[in-house]
């Protein structure tokens, strides 16, 4: 009766073991999916995951990471990712391998639904309405100060604790000054000595001189420290009356306004520009960015056998492919030594890709990750050689669409992190260059000047700097095209730059008016003290003027 207990426990076993198998790799494909989009803040989504074990191969078909900076972009996608896994090292949620295949990757892709993690479309953009002026992209002010707000606050409090700090300090010291008492105890010691005898007059008049003297050794530091504090108040006085005039001309430097015409192309270009810059930072912070976090080393036993790191990886092999226009610029090469301890190897992550278009164009991009400091540096540099390009959109616009209908391009760019602290540039060079003005109204007369006014050019040139930080950098693009597109779109431009730093001034005034008013009055904050000072001062000179 008994024997058929085994059979029935084998049997058991075998069907958890299946079913475990079975379920695996559906088990992992939801748990990437779910907590790659919470960490990322948008979509991620996985086609396959293949998993073997003994030894573990664990390999993610497909897999899609959406910009949560533009939900109708992705991030990232790649065709395979795989790699042989410690799997005691991942049961502990440690990734640790000596390899990484990184297959068909490609980066800023189009999608055909948003990447939001609720599904959600982003708002459309406003439709330019109008057949004279071209399509401008100047931020509009109610935009701008939603953006901004928060600096801006911050700049209006620190002033305000500015004056709090300066009023709190001179409310202490007040209370070390000598007080009425003090000066009664001196008057009365006076008198008394005025009824002693020559030689004990002179002896206590002597030490009397000098306990005033002690007392009034104090007001030569404080006066002049009370003179500097004042200076500090009316520079503080001056920051809130020139700040809606300071802020909005920051403002106008952050988006690039500042640059009146000689910045023209920027105008035409609209955001692309920043957009680009923004998606290569947001790339940073969700990968190599994320090392800059540090946390406290987990105490390890001695004997311990584990290695005191989550990610461990020696290499990572890529190959990928970009289109630019409609050219394919392929690529591959490595990333070594990814580690979020990097103490552990003690040296940088680095990164070398190399590729080109049909072997005719050359691509090196160099990239070296330390954050073995206190701050996480970074520096990375691209080199791009005769890229034949082809319909590449440099705008946007309805009513002025730029095209580059052909050249052949040299671009270097190079960029820097420390810590937050962002710069970079990036310079490029269009030889044999067209360009084209297309599809414009025949009723746009701008249009049709711009057109003409670019049949002559040859060669591009442009030149984008980007400074600032990484959350919030600053980008500015000049090029030879500038005086061409000033000359063309003239005064009515510089009207409108001029009518949006106006716009973005007077809402700063008219949200933080009562603020600065309050804080301008301040000016005269320590007067009370520097009357109490000298009162008290005065005071005590006096009993010295009679003593002597």
């Amino acid at each position: 009766m008994l024997k058929w207990i085994p059979r029935v426990l084998l049997l058991l076993v075998v069907l958890v073991i299946a079913t475990v198998l079975f379920a695996m790799e559906p088990i992992a494909k939801w748990a990437i999916e779910s907590e790659g989009s919470k960490a990322v803040g948008a979509r991620v989504t996985v086609d396959s995951v293949d998993i073997k074990l003994y030894p573990t191969h664990v390999a993610l078909n497909g897999l899609t990471v959406a910009n949560p900076q533009e939900p109708m972009r992705n991030l990232l996608e790649s065709e395979r990712i795989s790699a042989d896994v410690d799997t005691k090292a991942l049961l502990k949620q440690q990734v640790i391998a000596d390899q990484v295949l990184l297959s068909g990757l490609q980066l800023y892709t189009e999608r055909s639904t948003p990447g939001t993690l609720d599904g959600s479309m982003p708002p459309p953009k406003p439709e330019q309405e109008g057949s004279g002026m071209p399509s401008i992209t100047l931020p509009d002010a109610n935009a701008i100060m939603s953006e901004e707000q928060a600096i801006i606050q911050a700049e209006v409090n620190d002033i305000e604790n500015g004056f709090k700090s300066l009023e709190s300090k001179w409310q202490e010291k007040s209370k070390t000054l000598p007080k009425e008492e003090t000066f009664n105890e001196f008057k009365q010691r006076w008198e008394a000595l005025k009824k002693k005898n020559t030689l004990e007059r002179l002896a206590g008049a002597k030490q009397l001189r000098d306990d005033i003297k002690d007392e009034l050794k104090q007001f030569k530091g404080l006066n002049k420290e009370l003179g500097a504090d004042i200076d500090m108040a009316k520079s503080l006085t001056q920051r809130a009356a020139k700040l809606p005039s300071a802020q909005s001309q920051r403002i106008m430097s952050k988006y690039g306004i500042d640059q009146g015409t000689e910045g023209m192309l920027r105008f035409l270009v609209g955001d692309e520009a920043t957009a680009m810059v923004q998606r290569g930072l947001t790339l940073y912070r969700e990968t190599v960015g994320d090392l800059a976090s540090k946390e406290p080393e987990p105490t390890q036993p001695e004997a311990s056998s584990e290695l005191p790191v989550n990610i461990l990886i020696r290499e990572i092999l890529i190959d990928g492919y970009q289109m630019v226009g409609e050219e394919k610029l392929a690529y591959s090469g490595e990333i070594r030594d990814v580690t979020d301890k990097q103490d552990y190897w003690n040296k940088p992550i680095t990164m070398l890709l190399k590729g080109g278009v049909n072997n005719t164009s050359q691509l090196q991009i160099d990239g070296i990750f330390d954050q073995r400091g206190d701050a996480l540096k970074s520096a990375f540099s691209m080199a791009l050689k005769q890229l034949a390009l082809s319909g590449v959109s440099l705008s946007q616009s309805p009513q002025l669409p730029l095209q580059l209908e052909k050249g052949l391009a040299d671009i270097n760019a190079n960029f820097a992190v420390n810590g937050s602290d962002l710069s970079g540039s990036v310079k490029g060079l269009v030889n044999q260059a067209k360009l084209l003005v297309t599809n414009a109204s025949s009723e746009n007369d701008t249009a049709q000047r711009l057109a003409k006014a670019l049949e002559s050019v040859s060669k591009l040139v442009m030149n984008l700097n980007v400074g600032g930080s990484v959350s919030d950098p600053i980008v500015k693009l000049k090029s030879n095209l500038d005086s061409i597109i000033g000359d063309v779109l003239g005064e009515e431009l510089k009207g409108q730059l001029k009518e949006v730093e106006a716009d973005v001034k007077a809402k700063i005034q008219s949200k933080y008016g009562d603020d600065l008013n309050r804080l301008q009055e301040k000016r005269e904050l320590l007067a009370d003290y520097q009357s109490l000072l000298g009162d008290r001062e005065a005071a005590l000179q006096a009993i010295m003027k009679e003593l002597m």
